[in-house]
């Protein structure tokens, strides 16, 4: 039963919004918009900043306190490593140590598992996505690929693609691939970084355009025509279409 509620719940399209790096920002700016619209998503956190944000008076990553309440508003918290290094450039050891530790670091602040993966820079080869696969159940990308768009039911849980969101963005382009998404039963996955209530830098996303994507999604959700769910319970979904 459990398998055919999911496989109902994709016939509506799917919608995961992630946030990369955990910096400030996405706490100051995102958070709130996300829990006005009760819109879940998937965090990836760099452990080591948010280990160094508890001891700085003025941090550019979030505290691990911040953290946990993207957890408590019913995120799904991903690891983007412990220091954000290249993978492809550094050894198989160096590799292990970013995924264990950064995963051990999550469990201890959080107390829960991680199971999703984005390699920072968004980069990758085969011998880091087999590395990754041995640590985490999923892997997204960034930029390129699918432009976020994976066909439910047929998505390679080791390269989910994404869709980057950021200052040159048109919210309504945006509102109109999840329309899209919902008539054809597409997962669509958005990545967004910083956020800034003006002069938003190259990978930052004006709060407002964040809030007219998040007002769409919200309407087309509670029209029932998409479902919004972090990026674990979107490749169960998949999966079991």
């Amino acid at each position: 039963m459990a398998g055919r509620a999911q496989a109902d719940e994709a016939t509506r399209g799917l919608l995961t919004i992630t946030f990369d790096d955990a910096n400030w920002t996405q706490y100051r700016h995102g958070l709130p918009v996300m829990r006005e619209y009760g819109v879940p998503g998937t965090l990836f956190v760099i452990s080591g900043r948010a280990n160094e944000a508890g001891r700085k008076q003025r941090a550019w990553g979030m505290t691990w306190a911040q953290v946990a309440e993207f957890r408590d508003a019913g995120w799904e918290i991903g690891s983007h490593s412990v220091s954000h290094p290249s993978l492809p450039g550094i050894s198989d050891a160096e590799i292990v140590r970013e995924l264990d530790t950064s995963r051990a670091d999550i469990e201890q602040q959080l107390h829960q598992r991680p199971v999703s993966f984005a390699s920072p820079y968004g980069d990758y080869d085969a011998r880091t996505l087999s590395l990754i696969g041995d640590h985490y159940a999923n892997h997204v990308l960034a930029w390129g690929g699918t432009e976020g768009r994976n066909r439910i039911g047929d998505t390679d849980p080791g390269q989910i693609g994404r869709m980057q969101i950021d200052l040159r963005v048109d919210p309504e382009a945006v509102c109109a691939e999840m329309r899209r998404a919902a008539e054809r039963e597409i997962w669509l996955v958005l990545m967004f970084h910083g956020f800034s209530v003006a002069d938003a830098g190259p990978y930052e996303t004006p709060t407002a355009t964040l809030r007219d994507i998040v007002v769409c999604a919200a309407d087309l959700r509670d029209g029932g025509h998409l479902n919004i769910v972090t990026l674990r319970d979107g490749m169960a979904i998949a999966a079991a279409h």
